[in-house]
């Protein structure tokens, strides 16, 4: 697992609001996926970090987008967004290399 300060940087100026997040946890607390393995406040922190490994990329694809996690966050943070956005640089990867 390494820390890409470049992937960090692309989240943020893609959904700003990442910096926000403070680990309360509320976001996990509500998530309908908590039962199937998704955990969104370890998701938020390795993103905040700027660390994609095998556990995020397989994360993100649990994400119904349901938009309970942002609807909660006591900052607002667009969660789904972020997510969306990692799916999309997996998706031009798993392009990327074909």
């Amino acid at each position: 697992m390494s820390i890409d300060p470049s992937i960090r940087q692309e989240i943020i100026n893609y959904e700003p609001t990442l910096t926000l997040c403070f680990q309360c946890g509320t976001c996990t607390s509500v998530c309908p996926m908590t039962d199937y393995g998704m955990n969104t406040r370890l998701l938020m922190k390795k993103l905040n970090l700027g660390i994609i490994d095998d556990w995020v990329r397989k994360t993100v694809w649990l994400c119904l987008g349901c938009g309970l996690c942002r609807e909660n966050c006591p900052n607002k943070i667009n969660i789904p967004s972020v997510i969306r956005f990692v799916r999309s640089l997996e998706l031009a990867e798993i392009r990327r290399r074909r």
